[in-house]
């Protein structure tokens, strides 16, 4: 504790006790970012503001449109980011359930949904979340890296659908693989990277998660994102599935168990847990 001068509304001064820094969080609702706020030592009284992760810095939620956004449109939510859009043949709709979805109804592969940072950088901590409801016809790839290389994923995959899993690097590593997710349910997961040694995965239905679905320790990462589909070249996707998806966000930090938990709890209404 340390002793500092402030002067009152009436010009008096007066001597308080305060930590020498003491990190107060400031408007820390989850994705919102936090701050540190530290009092000087020096007796001067003056306040350091500096942000405190994680932040939202994606937020591409369906429940911030009425129609599919369109090519090179900024996203209408966190982060300055655009979407690169080809939707020539009409297989991806925004639709009005769950107050907001974006539906890809066939396997149409020239249509692309592309967006996100570059975190291709394996020091680059991150979390990635989502929620789907898979259709039940077309099994595949919901969320993919935009690249050849890491064969990254998030969501449901197989032929038929047998398990939610995650890829990285060499595309035949998996984490997190689940029959859970193989299903006609909403459902919530995560991918958290902490930047040095630790990939977590996690889901949830009609409960929120209390453990890791799956861990390991690989390095990853992602230029990009792309939705309903596998990579294959600049202008087309394989592996298509078809599916409604209601929010892809992206944090800068590695989310906890906790933070999760209130995302899920944010969100569990509506989608009808």
């Amino acid at each position: 504790m340390r002793r500092i001068v402030t002067i009152d509304k009436k010009g008096k001064k007066k001597l308080v006790n305060v930590p020498s820094w003491d990190n107060i969080y400031v408007n820390n609702q989850l994705g919102q970012p936090a701050y540190d706020v530290g009092i000087s030592s020096n007796g001067s009284g003056s306040v350091a503001v500096t942000p405190s992760g994680p932040n939202l810095v994606m937020n591409l939620d369906a429940a911030n449109y009425l129609s599919v956004p369109l090519n090179g449109s900024t996203i209408a939510g966190t982060g300055g980011y655009t979407v690169t859009i080809s939707n020539a043949n009409s297989s991806m709709a925004w639709n009005s359930v769950n107050n907001g979805v974006f539906r890809k109804s066939t396997t149409n592969s020239a249509d692309r949904f592309i967006f996100g940072p570059d975190y291709t950088s394996v020091t680059q901590p991150y979390t990635v979340g989502m929620v789907y409801k898979w259709d039940g016809i077309n099994a595949g790839r919901l969320l993919n890296a935009n690249s050849v290389s890491p064969d990254w994923l998030l969501g449901l995959w197989g032929s038929p659908a047998s398990r939610m899993n995650i890829a990285y690097t060499d595309g035949s590593n998996f984490i997190g693989s689940s029959g859970t997710a193989a299903d006609t349910n909403w459902h919530f997961i995560w991918l958290t990277w902490n930047g040095t040694n630790s990939l977590k995965s996690y889901i949830a239905t009609t409960t929120q998660p209390t453990t890791t679905n799956g861990t390991a320790v690989v390095a990853t990462g992602f230029n990009q994102l792309r939705l309903f589909g596998r990579y294959s070249t600049p202008t087309t996707s394989v592996e298509v599935v078809t599916a409604d998806v209601g929010f892809v966000k992206i944090w800068d930090d590695a989310l906890t168990l906790a933070q999760i938990q209130t995302e899920y709890s944010t969100y569990a209404t509506r989608f009808g847990y």
